[in-house]
């Protein structure tokens, strides 16, 4: 099997993933593909110069079954002469207190124990078994949940994690690879039952649209692996350009983000986009406040004119003012923004707002419902509504007017 171990040191050797000195811990499950990541990195730490270690966990959601790979991983890892790190994290019963989803709480949980274990022996890089056939994988599930846009793009070769560094040797290799140098290798492993679910999206992905795949190109997982990464470079490239452009046009003034609008929408598209992105994580931490897409295309938008003034209302407490050109980003006193607020008009009522009630009705002729008044406009179907009260600046234009004019009213 010198071709899945050439591969391999191509790959870490490529992308600098390992070197002399490197305290390397590999996050090993019990399964076929970290167990073959941690025989294989065990076998030449000699020839690279670094030392290895390996920390599993146990969900304790398949009981005896988890128990079982946790005494295997212990008792393999003590044959190899490889000293372990294990713990049981007790997900159904934080489940059943805190809620939320099992998967994200036990990647949370999971990842959380793998720092504490990097932080006490003092590695610098954490070793996960992920290969080829999974970044594909892991790209068509963004495709499938419309995440793609979002700039990742699949798996990095590495990434920084803790004090040192994520690595993914085994991006350079299929599974199938790895189960011909496992047997090869004589090195036993645990299956996962619930590899084998069809609840879970990946596991469909897997076992339908890869089969599929591969009748038509054998080499897709590696041809994906390689988009990723040509991808991720230029998307690099795109953010660092973008940090660049925006440093160019704003400044900070009394805890004040000001920039021109002009500057903004000179620039081209893919670059607005992630300047809005980095304005908003001047402001957020993306993991306590979710940037959506809606968002950042508000605030792209309103960008794109310097005439009249526009507001637009964010998250905890903020306002995005822009005023002709000059764009204002600050966070508001509550009394500042309560006096601002605007209310969203959706298909029910709204509450009364200065004593009335408002809500969208579809454009066809209403009949006259007691003291209602109807109001009829054209709009785009998937048109918002908002209400507020008039501020200074503010312009109108309709129909039949050559030049917008003064709010009076």
């Amino acid at each position: 099997m010198g071709s899945f171990q050439v591969l391999l040191m191509q790959y870490i050797n490529k992308h600098k993933l390992l070197q002399a000195g490197d305290k390397v811990l590999v996050g090993c499950s019990g399964g076929i593909d970290s167990m073959v990541l941690l025989y294989f990195l065990n076998s030449i730490k000699a020839q690279l110069g670094i030392s290895v270690a390996t920390v599993h966990v146990d969900h304790m959601l398949r009981g005896e079954e988890s128990h079982k790979d946790r005494l295997f991983t212990e008792e393999k890892a003590k044959q190899w002469g490889i000293e372990c790190f294990s713990r049981a994290i007790p997900i159904p019963a934080i489940l059943e207190e805190k809620g939320g989803n099992k998967q994200q709480l036990c990647r949370t949980e999971r990842y959380s124990y793998f720092l504490e274990v990097m932080e006490q022996t003092g590695a610098t890089k954490f070793a996960t078994a992920h290969h080829a056939d999974d970044q594909l994988e892991t790209i068509l599930m963004s495709g499938v949940r419309g995440s793609l846009q979002d700039g990742s793009f699949g798996m990095l070769a590495s990434r920084p994690f803790g004090g040192g560094q994520l690595i993914r040797p085994q991006l350079a290799v299929v599974k199938e690879q790895i189960a011909a140098y496992a047997k090869a290798q004589g090195i036993s492993y645990r299956e996962d039952s619930s590899n084998a679910e069809a609840a879970y999206t990946r596991n469909r992905l897997r076992q339908k649209v890869l089969p599929l795949l591969k009748e038509e190109n054998n080499n897709v997982s590696q041809n994906f692996v390689e988009l990723a990464e040509d991808m991720q470079q230029d998307q690099q490239f795109l953010q660092d350009l973008a940090e660049q452009k925006l440093k160019q046009i704003m400044r900070v003034e009394n805890e004040q983000i000001i920039l021109s609008a002009k500057s903004f929408r000179v620039e081209a598209y893919a670059l607005q986009k992630r300047m809005v992105l980095l304005l908003l994580n001047y402001l957020y931490n993306p993991k306590q406040v979710p940037l959506t897409r809606q968002l950042t295309e508000q605030m792209r938008e309103m960008m794109q004119s310097s005439s009249g003034t526009v507001f637009l209302h964010l998250p905890q407490n903020y306002i995005a003012i822009r005023q002709y050109d000059t764009v204002f980003l600050s966070r508001q006193s509550q009394q500042i923004v309560t006096g601002l607020t605007s209310i969203n008009i959706t298909a029910d009522w709204t509450p009364v707002y200065h004593g009335r009630q408002y809500k969208v009705m579809p454009t066809v002729r209403q009949e006259q419902t007691g003291n209602a008044t109807t109001w009829y406009f054209q709009a785009p179907e998937n048109a918002s509504f908002f209400l507020r009260s008039r501020k200074p600046g503010d312009r109108i234009l309709l129909t039949g007017m050559n030049h917008p004019k003064n709010c009076l009213v």
